[in-house]
């Protein structure tokens, strides 16, 4: 089985992030409004993930600004999520899914943004099953590995706190980062598995394992 993020693994929510910021900066909202904005419409008032277009544009809308302008604007960024898929992962994904094996999309986020996303970008279509959660992926680990016999069971992320954690809770798991900007790569190198920059080092990294 096959395990695989969606944000800073397969889709570069960096860029995705800062070609919104740019199309808001055009209509005069300052990077320093879009975090502050984009903080307040991350979470519900219990501490859910609960982001979209609409609910950013309200935020934005209590700073001075029109809210069907701004919502415009940021869809015409969430229109193109296929142009921030990281170079090489749908052949990444079809080399996966040509081994035969499971393969399960697990995604942090709000569950109604994230689909919108994962669909968008059309990798939902390589998936047999999709998780968004808001809390922590540990649970649907723990069901998958609990519920299925799978002889390997490979899981593809790029957080190193998150990922170490699983690892510590999940000892068969084979753990593969995609490194990711924001992290140095000392971070990386300390937690003593493998991780490559790109999907296409993934890649091979996993044809070599499974000869």
């Amino acid at each position: 089985m096959f395990i695989v993020d969606f944000d800073d693994t397969l889709f570069d929510t960096y860029r995705f992030k800062r070609t919104r910021i740019q199309v808001l900066k055009k209509l005069g909202v300052s990077e320093e409004l879009f975090w502050q904005t984009y903080r307040e419409a991350r979470n519900d008032a219990e501490g859910n993930f609960c982001y979209s277009d609409n609910c950013h544009a309200q935020m934005l809308e209590r700073a001075g600004f029109d809210k069907q302008i701004m919502y415009a604007a940021l869809q015409t960024v969430t229109v193109r999520m296929k142009e921030f898929l990281f170079v090489g992962a749908e052949e990444f994904l079809q080399y996966l899914k040509g081994l035969g094996q499971p393969m399960v999309l697990l995604s942090f986020g709000d569950p109604a943004f994230q689909e919108m996303k994962v669909k968008g970008s059309g990798v939902d279509k390589y998936f047999d099953r999709l998780f968004m959660v808001q809390d922590t992926k540990e649970h649907v680990i723990r069901e998958l590995l609990g519920s299925t016999n799978d002889k390997e069971y490979w899981f593809i992320n790029d957080k190193i706190d998150e990922t170490l954690d699983l690892r510590d809770k999940f000892s068969n798991l084979k753990i593969i980062f995609k490194q990711a900007d924001e992290f140095p790569e000392s971070d990386y190198r300390a937690s003593g598995l493998p991780y490559f920059k790109t999907l296409a080092e993934i890649k091979n990294y996993v044809a070599n394992q499974i000869k």
